[in-house]
C-alpha cells in the first residue's frame, strides 16, 4: 500500500501550483512586441481565425476557439488530420490559421503547412520551440516556452498547457479591447443559461401588463386603491388619469404614512395619499440593471412608463428576484 497521505498531497499540490505560476510569470518576460502585431493581424482579418492543434494542445485550441467566438471574434477548430482529409476546404484565404504547437514540430501539422501556404491565407502560433518548423513558417508567432512542466516526470503537458491558455485568453481580452466589445454585446453570444437571462432579460419580458397591472383613476377614493393594491399583489397602484398617463405611485409607504396621518380610506382621494414624484423605469431596460438600482435606493416596486409617462407595466422587487437574474 503506498504510504503518500494527505500531508503529501498538500505538499506535491502546492509544488504543482508554484510550478505553473512561474511558467505564467515567465510570460512576462517572453511576451514583446509581437503581441500587438500578432493580435492586430486578427482584428484586421476580414475571414474567421481558424485554431489548430493536436493532443493536449488542440483541446486548448478548441477552448480558446469557443472563447474567441464569444467575445466578438468568430472562430472555429479544425484537426489537422481532418484537414489534409477534406476539411481545408472551409479555409480560405481571407482567413487566419492559429497553430498551437509545444514542439513547434508537431507531425499532424507539418504536411499542413504547404497547402496553407498555397490558399495563401495568413498563419500565426503559439509555439514552445523559436527553433521549429512551425515558428519559422508563421507570419507572426509568439513564443510560449516553459523551463519545466509542473509533472514530475517532466513529461505530462501541465505548465506548458497552462501557459498557452493564459496567453490565449490575453489575445481574446486585447482583442475585445480593440474592438470595444461591451457587455450587451457578450450578451447577444450567450442567450442561454443563467448568464444569458443576466444579460439579456428585459423588463419588458417579466413585468406585469394588460389587465394584471395594478391600476386607478386619479378621482378614485383611497380604499379604491387600496382593493386594486390587494388585488394585483405587487404592494403598488398606478394612478393614471384618463389618457393613461401616470401622475402619481401608491406604495405601501404611502399606505402607512396615510394610516399615520388618519386619513378616512372612504372619503380621501387618492391624489391627496400618492407619490406625486416617483421614480419610474423603461420596458427595454435591463432586468440586472433595475435589480441592482431597486437594491442599491432600497426600492421595492416600479411602475414601467414609456418616454410620455404613459403606462406600459409595473415590476417589484420579487419579480426581478424570480426571474433568476440574481
Amino acid at each position: 500500500m503506498s504510504k503518500f497521505n494527505q500531508i503529501d498531497a498538500l505538499k506535491l499540490a502546492n509544488e504543482v501550483i508554484i510550478s505553473e505560476v512561474a511558467a505564467i510569470n515567465n510570460l512576462k518576460k517572453t511576451l514583446g512586441k509581437n503581441l500587438y502585431l500578432f493580435c492586430k493581424a486578427i482584428h484586421e482579418c476580414k475571414g474567421k481565425l481558424i485554431i489548430t492543434g493536436v493532443g493536449k494542445s488542440g483541446h486548448i485550441a478548441n477552448k480558446l476557439s469557443a472563447t474567441f467566438s464569444s467575445t466578438g471574434t468568430p472562430s472555429f477548430f479544425i484537426h489537422p488530420s481532418e484537414a489534409m482529409h477534406g476539411d481545408i476546404g472551409a479555409i480560405t484565404n481571407k482567413d487566419l490559421i492559429l497553430i498551437i504547437s509545444n514542439s513547434g514540430c508537431t507531425p499532424e501539422i507539418l504536411p499542413l503547412l504547404p497547402n496553407l501556404k498555397k490558399i495563401g491565407c495568413k498563419i500565426l502560433s503559439l509555439c514552445g520551440n523559436v527553433n521549429s518548423k512551425i515558428c519559422e513558417e508563421s507570419n507572426i508567432s509568439l513564443n510560449i516556452a516553459v523551463k519545466k512542466e509542473a509533472c514530475p516526470l517532466n513529461l505530462a503537458p501541465t505548465s506548458s498547457t497552462t501557459t498557452t491558455l493564459v496567453v490565449g485568453d490575453v489575445i481574446a481580452i486585447i482583442l475585445m479591447k480593440m474592438k470595444n466589445f461591451k457587455s450587451t454585446d457578450f450578451g447577444e453570444n450567450h442567450p442561454g443559461g443563467r448568464l444569458g437571462k443576466k444579460l439579456n432579460l428585459k423588463v419588458k419580458d417579466i413585468m406585469k401588463k394588460n389587465k394584471d397591472i395594478p391600476v386607478v383613476k386619479n378621482k378614485k377614493k383611497l380604499k379604491d386603491a387600496l382593493i386594486e393594491m390587494t388585488k394585483k399583489n405587487l404592494g403598488c397602484v398606478i394612478i393614471s388619469n384618463e389618457k393613461n398617463i401616470a401622475i402619481g405611485f401608491f406604495t405601501d409607504g404611502d399606505l402607512r404614512r396615510s394610516i399615520n396621518k388618519l386619513l378616512d380610506i372612504h372619503e380621501t382621494f387618492i391624489e391627496e395619499a400618492m407619490t406625486k414624484k416617483f421614480i419610474s423605469c423603461k420596458e427595454n431596460d435591463y432586468a440586472t440593471d433595475i435589480l441592482n438600482f431597486m437594491n442599491r435606493n432600497k426600492i421595492n416596486s416600479l411602475p414601467v412608463l414609456d418616454n410620455k409617462n404613459k403606462i406600459m407595466g409595473a415590476i417589484n422587487m420579487h419579480m426581478l428576484i424570480e426571474s433568476g437574474i440574481r
